[in-house]
């Protein structure tokens, strides 16, 4: 069973797309985020912190560095004075971003969606489940959920299997 369909998929799992004024918004840095970037030893890992710090703020999630959009790239990079030439997307380690996420999550007062947190959704959704709501209301609401909770959203895959469960669960209770 599908809760949202391809499009809505790719959309939730993809970082959101930027106007200009919401990538001066969302990209627009307090001092603690910009001091944090300037610590950090590569111009790779300042680009990506901070891209990463602008999705968070808009989305409550994380991306991979590979579906960074090139505007903001090239915005972030020329705002924060990190010559292109030195970066290379692909070179964005992972124990960097896991890393980065950590002082992300902790600048903003969100915590890491971890076992309480799955074993929450699924109980929640268990709730939702037995009133009759549909999956897709299911799984709008567990991210509001989340997000009230300040708990870093998952992707599309981990939240819809937690509300798939809790449905099936539900379903052979009722046999």
């Amino acid at each position: 069973m599908k809760i949202l369909n391809t499009v809505e998929q790719e959309a939730f799992d993809t970082p959101p797309v930027f106007n200009s004024d919401q990538r001066k918004r969302f990209f627009d840095f307090p001092f603690k985020l910009r001091h944090l970037a300037a610590n950090l030893r590569t111009p790779i890992n300042r680009l990506c912190f901070l891209i990463s710090c602008g999705y968070f703020k808009a989305s409550k999630r994380f991306f991979p560095a590979r579906t960074f959009h090139s505007r903001d790239i090239r915005y972030v990079a020329q705002h924060e004075a990190i010559p292109l030439d030195d970066v290379d997307i692909n070179s964005y380690s992972r124990q960097s971003q896991h890393r980065h996420q950590q002082q992300i999550l902790n600048f903003y007062g969100f915590r890491a969606f971890d076992q309480k947190t799955r074993d929450f959704i699924v109980q929640e959704a268990e709730l939702m489940t037995r009133s009759q709501l549909k999956p897709r209301l299911i799984f709008w609401r567990c991210v509001d959920l989340l997000i009230r909770e300040k708990v870093q959203t998952p992707s599309y895959f981990k939240l819809s299997e937690l509300i798939l469960m809790a449905i099936n669960k539900h379903k052979k209770q009722l046999n």
